[in-house]
C-alpha cells in the first residue's frame, strides 16, 4: 500500500488587537474548514496603542517563525478608533506595517461595527465608536464582548461575511488573501 500524502496547509499570521478578534478569526478558520485547505493563525495582542501592537505582532510572527512557522501572509487586525489614543494615524499605521510586510486590516470604527455590518440590511452601516456597541446590540440582543467562535457560527453565516466584505474594503482584503473571496 502506496503512503499516504498528506497535503500542507497554506498558512497565515494573524494578529489580531485582542480575544474578539481572536475568537472572529477562529470562526473564519472553522468556516473555511470544508472549502479551503488554510490554517489561521490568529493570535491575541492583548490591545494597546498602535505602535505597540505592531512591534508585539512583529516580535511574535519572528518567534512563531524560527519555530517552524512558515507563513504565505501576515495580517494585523485592530479596530481604527484606536486612533483616538493620541498614538499613530491610520495612514501611519499602515506605512509602517507595510515595512514589516503586514497586511493592516482595520475594523471600523472596532469589531461590534464590523459585527453590525454582518447582519442583513446593515452592511453599509459605519457608526461612530461611540454608538456601534449599541446599535450592535438592538440587533443582537445576546452580544457581549468576546463572542466565542461557536457564538458567531450560530448567528452569522458565510453569506453574512461575504456580504459585509461587499461594502468593507479590509474584510474584502482580508478575505480575497486566504482565499474566501475571488476578487479583491
Amino acid at each position: 500500500m502506496p503512503a499516504r500524502i498528506i497535503k500542507k496547509r497554506v498558512r497565515f499570521f494573524v494578529a489580531c488587537e485582542g480575544e474578539s478578534e481572536q475568537s472572529f478569526i477562529t470562526w473564519l478558520q472553522d468556516l473555511s474548514r470544508n472549502t479551503l485547505h488554510i490554517h489561521l493563525d490568529g493570535i491575541a495582542l492583548g490591545g494597546g496603542g498602535f505602535k505597540s501592537m505592531l512591534q508585539k505582532a512583529v516580535a511574535l510572527h519572528k518567534r512563531k517563525s524560527k519555530n517552524g512557522g512558515e507563513y504565505r501572509d501576515r495580517f494585523l487586525i485592530v479596530d481604527s478608533d484606536r486612533t483616538e489614543q493620541g498614538d499613530w494615524s491610520v495612514e501611519k499605521m499602515k506605512s509602517e506595517a507595510a515595512k514589516e510586510q503586514f497586511t493592516v486590516c482595520f475594523q471600523v470604527p472596532n469589531h461590534e461595527g464590523l459585527l453590525l455590518r454582518m447582519i442583513s440590511g446593515m452592511e453599509c452601516d459605519f457608526p461612530d465608536a461611540s454608538s456601534a456597541r449599541t446599535k450592535l446590540k438592538s440587533r443582537w440582543a445576546a452580544y457581549e464582548k468576546v463572542m466565542n467562535a461557536r457564538a458567531l457560527g450560530r448567528q452569522f453565516s458565510e453569506d453574512d461575511l461575504i456580504r459585509a466584505a461587499k461594502s468593507d474594503p479590509d474584510l474584502r482584503l482580508l478575505l480575497t488573501k486566504i482565499g474566501m473571496l475571488t476578487e479583491a
